[in-house]
């Protein structure tokens, strides 16, 4: 079997399936997330040529401070998908869960 046999890897470039909106949309997130990409990898290399900032355990903290923070709130924000999901998709486990907690207890 060869590796690159186009006849299966040709699948994976074609987008005929997909409307040209949809096409279009996925063009610009991409994009979008090829340029953070980039510009990421620009600070990066100028933090390692210049070493411009200088970090202290303090700052260490506060970042560590900040990212469990965001962390936190992308979990609050996660809340009413996951309720929207308990609710309509898997009704079952809303049902399930006191009676499982109160037979642990």
């Amino acid at each position: 079997m060869n590796a690159f046999d186009h006849s299966k890897t040709d699948a994976l470039f074609q987008f005929s399936h997909i409307s040209h909106s949809t096409q279009e949309h996925l063009k610009q997130v991409y994009s979008s997330l090829a340029i953070c990409m980039c510009l990421a990898a620009g600070g990066s290399y100028v933090h390692v040529v210049a070493r411009l900032v200088e970090v202290s355990a303090m700052v260490e903290r506060k970042r560590l401070a900040m990212l469990a923070g965001f962390a936190f709130f992308v979990g609050v924000s996660l809340g009413p998908i996951l309720d929207f999901v308990i609710i309509n998709v898997f009704p079952s486990p809303r049902v399930l869960w006191p009676r499982i907690y109160h037979s642990v207890l």
